[in-house]
């Protein structure tokens, strides 16, 4: 296995990512850095990210042919090793895990001289949210009421993202596209992207093997979207 070629585990460190910005020139490929908990765990365009105890908080050293698709082959990774357990999330483009219309779990990707950082947060266990983020956030328990095994999640999403990376490495695309065609909440759905110029609407279509989510808009125009934050319209 390529993922978890080394684990550092720690209680508590202020944020994975940073930690693994130490170690990107002596770890390892596949090297894991796992938490009990962050103190200042980050999500994407910097806002906070709550990780207490009870959740999976780590991140992962990779040197990938081509980035673009590791956060879809981290949403994979994870949805699948949450289906092995009994729950069934889906993935809500570009780098979120949603269940019963929650999130769940995020992706992270930063780059730094063509080593990617890959950072996974799935809220397992927590009980409870701040006031905050009660109505957008949750965890597999509340959801569900399971409680899983943390060890066992862990040990199961790690072999799930090794198995995707190395067909990613094997150029294996279309394979991972269907595979998120299958997790994805999206396909169909109309949606509005907030991007950092503007704001775009119509019904998602498909995704490209760049990673790009392909949508119609409502006067038939094809467009393809590379980065920006998806809402799923209300009815």
């Amino acid at each position: 296995m390529i993922i978890g070629s080394k684990l550092y585990y720690f209680d508590s460190l202020e944020s994975t990512n940073e930690y693994a910005k130490t170690l990107i020139k002596d770890a390892p490929e596949g090297a894991v850095i796992l938490v009990d908990e962050q103190t200042g765990g980050r999500g994407r365009f910097g806002r906070q990210w709550y990780s207490p105890k009870g959740g999976i908080w780590m991140s992962v050293i990779l040197h990938p042919p081509d980035p673009s698709l590791i956060a879809i082959i981290a949403g994979i990774a994870v949805c699948k090793a949450l289906h092995m357990n009994g729950v069934l999330p889906g993935i809500k483009w570009p780098n979120d895990i949603v269940l019963n219309g929650k999130k769940i779990g995020g992706i992270l990707t930063e780059i730094i001289d063509k080593i990617v950082i890959l950072g996974i947060g799935v809220n397992l266990n927590i009980r409870e949210f701040p006031d905050e983020l009660e109505a957008t956030a949750s965890s597999v328990f509340l959801e569900t009421k399971k409680h899983l095994e943390k060890k066992m999640v862990f040990d199961t999403l790690c072999k799930q993202l090794d198995d995707c990376y190395i067909m990613l490495k094997q150029n294996k695309v279309t394979d991972l596209l269907t595979e998120w065609r299958h997790y994805t909440i999206l396909l169909g759905q109309q949606v509005v992207i907030e991007m950092p110029d503007k704001e775009l609407s119509g019904k998602v279509l498909d995704i490209s093997r760049d990673g790009a989510l392909i949508v119609m808009r409502s006067d038939g125009k094809i467009m393809r979207v590379v980065a920006g934050v998806c809402h799923l319209r209300k009815k």
